[in-house]
This record gives structure tokens, C-alpha cells and sequence, in this order.
């Protein structure tokens, strides 16, 4: 084994990671799965490239059920830094990473929801209570790798997680109806208008 595998394998092993359970969420005491690539009950284990993901879970906002943050770990067993870019939920949901990319450093872990300044949220999720949820994580090198993801609400072992209001985010993108199709309007009207005025100088040019 590696000097560098052996600095990972002891993060991970430090790491205080978000249980996992076999089949409905039950809170912090169930057991756990390091299976990757598959949901194993609330705590989902993904891995892409060097990087690995380990008891992703989305937390709803008890206040409003469609925004959530999630809490995870991310585990970096390569020789280079890597940044999280994107991820995404569903196409109306808007999600949000604190400082718009999440830094891995090379040889190390970084969390997610609880105990840590990162937040990675979705707004406009569109999801019944635990249940899981396609997402995608995109990373700079690692690449990108999707896996279903368990909602569950902010209560009980779950109430500290703090659910980062929308200012606070570099949001990648944002799906509102409304405000989309307002903006559709201006651009149609803003269209029309110069099509007249376009129109009006072409007929006092003959």
C-alpha cells in the first residue's frame, strides 16, 4: 500500500461519517455499509476516479420541505486536489455549494452539513419524504457519478443540520416558473419591438 493510501485509509477511518441503515431512515444508530455506488438505506456510498463519497444524505428544511442540504463525506485518495463543481438533483431543482465548488484536498476528507462551514443545498425539490433521489456529483478531475440519495427530515439526530438559506449560496442554477417565464415575456416584447421598429425604418427608407 501506497504512503499516500495509507494517509487516506487512516482519514477515512477518522472520519466521523453519517451512518447508513437497511431500508427506512431510523437516525444515526443503524449500521453501516461501505459499499460504493449503491444506496444503503438513508447514507448513500458513491465513488468516481480517486474520489469517494460516503453517507450522502439530503436533510430537509422541516419549515419548507423543498429545500435540503446535504451532509456527507468526501474522501480524497489521490496525489492532487480536486473540487466538487456541480451537483445536480432534478431539472426544476436549483442547487447551491458554499463558494460555488467544494475543495478535496489531495490525501484527505471534507464534510459536509455538519460540523463545517459547507453547505451543499437544493431548492425546489420536488420529492416525498424518504425517498431517494437521483444526484449527480461532478468533480474537476475525478469526473462525475450519479447515485440515488435519501431524503430525510431535519428532526431528532438530524436537527442540527442547518439547511443554508439561498443568499448564501453560489447558486450553479436557479428554475423558477415564474420568474422564467417573465423573462420569456421581456424577451418576446423586447423582440417585437425591435421587429416594429426594424419594420417602421425599413417602410420610411422606400
Amino acid at each position: 500500500m501506497s504512503q499516500t493510501r495509507r494517509r487516506v485509509a487512516a482519514v477515512a477511518a477518522a472520519a466521523i461519517l453519517v451512518p447508513t441503515l437497511g431500508g427506512c431512515w431510523q437516525g444515526f444508530n443503524a449500521q453501516t455499509s461501505q459499499q460504493a455506488n449503491q444506496a444503503v438505506g438513508n447514507g448513500t456510498n458513491l465513488a468516481t476516479g480517486d474520489v469517494e463519497i460516503r453517507g450522502a444524505t439530503w436533510v430537509r428544511n422541516t419549515a419548507n420541505p423543498q429545500e435540503a442540504t446535504l451532509v456527507a463525506t468526501f474522501i480524497n485518495n489521490g496525489d492532487e486536489p480536486d473540487r466538487l463543481v456541480k451537483v445536480e438533483v432534478q431539472p426544476t431543482a436549483a442547487t447551491g455549494i458554499t463558494a460555488g465548488a467544494l475543495e478535496v484536498p489531495t490525501a484527505g476528507s471534507v464534510r459536509t452539513g455538519y460540523w463545517s462551514p459547507n453547505f451543499i443545498n437544493v431548492f425546489n425539490l420536488q420529492a416525498f419524504p424518504s425517498t431517494f433521489v437521483p444526484t449527480t456529483f461532478t468533480f474537476e478531475r475525478a469526473g462525475t457519478v450519479t447515485g440515488d440519495v435519501m431524503t430525510v427530515p431535519n428532526t431528532g439526530q438530524y436537527a442540527g443540520v442547518v439547511v443554508a438559506v439561498r443568499d448564501q449560496l453560489k447558486l450553479q442554477r436557479f428554475v423558477d416558473k415564474a420568474e422564467e417565464a417573465a423573462t420569456e415575456d421581456a424577451t418576446t416584447t423586447e423582440k417585437v419591438a425591435k421587429a416594429k421598429d426594424k419594420k417602421k425604418a425599413q417602410a420610411e427608407g422606400e
